[in-house]
């Protein structure tokens, strides 16, 4: 089934009219039909099976025949990176959605050589198509480009930091404050973080993750420690969040 990405419609609604761009996908790219079935997401966690009722080249509209909403995850995951050059940024922003991130603030690194401006469209742009492929139906906050030690001033989250192989002297699992101020995940540039940048992580508290025995480049450490942070988390799940069932 095709989804698409409808962020006015809201549960309950009965139609839903596609935008533009998503029309045009529709109708010129896909050439879908009146009476088609299509999944439709808002990105706040609610979906929909829908028919199409009406085709036109910018404009479809469809009737909701099912509904649902889906719970976020209990843990929510924010990921701090150093955005690396190019389209690497999109396909990392893309494993990021498809890995159930809930918001991710690019941050401006010392040893950082991208210098991200303020205007990227292409990035939200990039976590709708992630979204949709996947069908995560939680779009992530994406936060504007932030300097590192502002970035870490205003952080709540318990911290974790991608470290590189043999990296010691990180705080233990805060797993009483992960239930309530969610996980983070700090990713540095492809030089690292700076001594400064990485002492400050330690006494911020965070615990070190590190994948194999190489460093990685930013683009394959996302993905790879993200899906490590998940797996540590799904264990601790009982500690995290206690069973209230008797």
């Amino acid at each position: 089934m095709h989804r698409f990405f409808c962020a006015d419609w809201r549960m309950g609604e009965e139609e839903a009219w596609l935008p533009p761009a998503e029309s045009q996908h529709a109708s010129r790219v896909l050439r879908l039909r009146e009476g088609d079935v299509v999944g439709i997401l808002n990105g706040m966690g609610e979906i929909a099976t829908a028919r199409l009722q009406s085709v036109q080249r910018s404009q479809v509209r469809c009737i909701v025949e099912e509904s649902r909403a889906v719970p976020p995850p209990p843990v929510p995951v924010r990921l701090y990176v150093a955005p690396p050059k190019g389209k690497n940024m999109e396909a990392l922003l893309k494993a990021a959605t498809e890995l159930g991130v809930a918001r991710i603030t690019p941050i401006a690194c010392q040893y950082g050589v991208a210098k991200p401006d303020g205007d990227k469209s292409t990035w939200r742009q990039a976590l709708v198509v992630a979204c949709k492929q996947s069908g995560n139906p939680w779009l992530p906050q994406l936060d504007l480009p932030t300097p590192f030690a502002q970035a870490l001033d205003r952080a709540d989250e318990v911290p974790f930091l991608g470290a590189v192989p043999g990296s010691t002297g990180f705080a233990p699992l805060d797993t009483a404050r992960l239930a309530t101020c969610g996980a983070a995940l700090w990713i540095g540039p492809e030089g690292g973080f700076s001594p400064g940048e990485h002492q400050a992580l330690q006494q911020a508290g965070a615990t070190a993750l590190c994948i194999g025995q190489w460093i990685l480049r930013v683009e394959t450490a996302v993905p790879a420690l993200l899906g490590r942070l998940d797996g540590l988390l799904a264990e601790q799940l009982p500690t995290i969040i206690p069973n209230t069932h008797t």
